[in-house]
């Protein structure tokens, strides 16, 4: 059934209170855009599409939430339904607007015969894991992603938008599984999801990146020197290492246990952007998380930040010691590469705090500290300076 007909069939509204849940109407996409845009700030508005279908939440005439789907096939036998998007306004937040937004949007799945329901969020965004993981979703390793899905896996991620996202992980709802199945995994949300550190991410990423490094110098015409990938890599260790430890370290202080999340297909948009222009590529350093799949917000967003501050702070210490070294004439091969880099590193983790760089650490650190998100914002923009003095 298409998203056209669903829409026919659902013109009774639901209400809680004095919010109704309804089809999105003609003529309603540039309002809803804007709700997304003061949802997400940034470049969230721009981003809009009212995909296949659309539903609002309503209060009075005035939309303060949407969420937009599509479907498409994934083989024979199993059908794939994504949730694009899901936002409410500031003010609307707290009074379960997200939350019946979404169970509209998973009742239209069950109307176009969606198998595999899927979303993508990133990795420190807890009340979306919350929302998501209480009816039976669930992130999704790579591997897990390579052994579900094999060779449709690239189909799965074009229609999911996973494709050079930057820090999110897609989770998955199997919907041929019984519902009562579904409602335990949304029980049992608060246990670890993983065990692991995720060490075996964490050198993936490594790994990936010294592919990346190699075709990077082969286009400056460098060629396939292992002297010189062997510096670029360990520049590039040494600052995702330095942050990851620091961000890890803070957090196993507070109590908190944590997993490394490597970034796929935010992987995948730096080697696009090593293809397509060759030279400088920034990093896809991935995510300090909770273990757990559920968390709460107001309980580990100071720990988070702080997380994000000693990361932040660790990799500009690299950067000030690389350039003394530059200065002093000492281990010069690897130093320039590794200024390059907690360059690069400190001005996504610090100066550009909104969407879609939420994976990065300055809207936490903003949000838990202007004048310390300030401060460190001067200490990154020194950094850069220092390349002029």
């Amino acid at each position: 059934m298409t998203g056209a007909a669903a829409e026919t069939r659902t013109t009774s509204a639901a209400r809680s209170d004095d919010v109704t849940i309804r089809p999105l109407a003609s003529g309603e996409e540039r309002a809803l855009a804007e709700v997304m845009r003061r949802s997400f700030g940034g470049l969230g508005g721009g981003m809009f599409s009212r995909g296949e279908a659309a539903f609002v939440a309503d209060v009075d005439g005035r939309l303060v939430g949407g969420v937009v789907l599509t479907s498409f096939r994934i083989d024979a036998s199993r059908r794939g339904g994504m949730v694009k998007w899901l936002f409410t306004l500031p003010e609307a937040r707290g009074r379960g607007v997200a939350s019946r937004l979404l169970d509209r949007g998973l009742a239209w799945f069950d109307d176009v015969g969606v198998t595999d329901a899927f979303t993508c969020i990133e990795a420190l965004n807890a009340a979306s894991r919350n929302r998501f993981a209480q009816r039976g979703f669930e992130p999704l390793g790579f591997v897990e992603q390579v052994r579900r899905y094999g060779a449709r896996l690239p189909l799965v991620w074009w229609h999911t938008n996973h494709v050079i996202d930057v820090g999110d992980l897609l989770w998955v709802q199997r919907r041929d599984d019984a519902a009562e199945d579904r409602a335990a995994v949304g029980a049992e949300a608060h246990e670890d999801a993983e065990g692991s550190w995720g060490l075996g991410g964490l050198a993936a990423t490594l790994a990936v990146h010294a592919g990346f490094v190699a075709l990077m110098l082969a286009r400056m015409g460098v060629g396939l020197d292992l002297t010189a990938v062997g510096r670029y890599l360990l520049a590039i260790a040494l600052v995702i290492g330095v942050r990851t430890a620091a961000m890890a370290l803070v957090g196993a202080a507070a109590g908190v246990r944590l997993r490394y999340h490597p970034w796929e297909t935010g992987m995948v948009l730096v080697g696009a952007i090593t293809v397509v222009f060759g030279g400088v590529f920034f990093l896809a350093p991935g995510s300090v998380a909770p273990r757990q799949r559920t968390w709460s917000t107001r309980e580990l967003a100071p720990v988070l930040a702080r997380m994000g501050f000693a990361g932040a702070a660790a990799v500009m210490a690299l950067g000030a010691l690389a350039a003394w070294a530059l200065s002093a004439d000492v281990a010069t091969g690897v130093a320039s590469p590794l200024l390059l880099y907690a360059r690069i590193t400190v001005m996504l983790d610090v100066l550009l705090p909104f969407f879609p760089l939420n994976a990065f650490s300055g809207m936490r650190m903003r949000q838990a500290s202007r004048a310390g998100w300030a401060l460190m914002a001067a200490g990154a923009i020194a950094l850069w300076v220092s390349a002029w003095l």
